[in-house]
């Protein structure tokens, strides 16, 4: 015969399971439950996703126009890059990945633009299928890292007005607005060196200094001045006479630049800071 202490034991250690018999319960059906949501919340952001890139490869293979209606570019909010020169930069956000693009204009009429996207970090069944879908329209590596679409790059690339194109082609990459537009060295949080600024440093020189003022971006007129008033010494009498009348014309169409030094990112008057690199010695 059980004791009445063992009896009351056991009633109590029964009463007790019941509860956690029903937490467990709950707790799993929350987790099938998260989980079910999640899954569908990912089949939708596929659909949405595979759904958009079939839009843009027919409106790409379709005519420019056509390209922007897809991505919805809105007429405003453009950088004004100055001699009629605007950067459109935007993007057009879908289910786990966006469209991202940058749009040269001159005159209100599209010179150029670079569309640029990437393969949200998932399971690799699904990182296989957008590789796949991706690659209707862009170039895509073993490892999954898409290269941009550009359009129009050569006249990107085309120097402004007053001086002749020169064919090297290491110029390419800083004489475009694609590669940055802010003016600085290090900039941000982590103090990173601008990529703009670390492909400059690669590339100039005496003798190409003059070519990169008559850049479409405006980040690379001004580093390039910046060379020249910091390295005066090295350039020839005609050089000179050429770049202060260059300079002269930057000063003389003033406009907003955009800069960053370290965490601050701001704009200012070309003129100012054309007027303060000058006593660069």
């Amino acid at each position: 015969m059980k004791s009445p202490q063992l009896i009351i034991h056991m009633t109590v250690t029964r009463n007790l399971k019941k509860p956690l018999h029903i937490s467990i319960i709950l707790i799993f059906g929350i987790f099938h439950f998260s989980f079910s949501q999640k899954t569908e919340v990912e089949k939708y952001y596929i659909r949405v996703d595979t759904s958009f890139v079939s839009k843009l490869k027919k409106a790409y293979q379709t005519s420019t126009e056509e390209l922007i209606k897809v991505l919805e570019v809105k007429n405003e909010k453009r950088e004004n890059l100055g001699f009629g020169y605007q950067l459109k930069v935007s993007g057009k956000g879908l289910g786990s990945i966006s469209i991202d693009y940058q749009i040269l204009y001159f005159k209100n009429e599209i010179v150029s633009y670079k569309l640029s996207t990437h393969i949200p970090n998932k399971a690799k069944r699904l990182k296989k299928l957008y590789k796949e879908r991706l690659s209707e329209i862009f170039e895509v590596t073993g490892d999954y890292k898409v290269k941009p679409i550009y359009f129009g790059l050569e006249k990107a690339n085309e120097p402004l007005t007053g001086i002749d194109k020169m064919t090297e082609n290491n110029l390419n990459g800083i004489m475009n607005p694609f590669i940055g537009t802010f003016y600085g060295n290090y900039c941000g949080s982590g103090m990173h060196l601008m990529n703009n600024r670390k492909v400059f440093d690669e590339i100039i020189d005496i003798e190409n200094c003059e070519y990169l003022i008559y850049s479409k971006n405006p980040a690379t007129r001004l580093m390039a001045v910046e060379f020249y008033y910091c390295n005066l010494s090295q350039f020839r009498d005609e050089q000179k006479k050429s770049i202060e009348l260059r300079i002269k014309e930057l000063k003389r169409k003033p406009m907003l630049t955009r800069t960053c030094h370290g965490s601050f990112a701001g704009g200012e008057l070309t003129e100012k800071i054309i007027t303060r690199l000058k006593n660069c010695r």
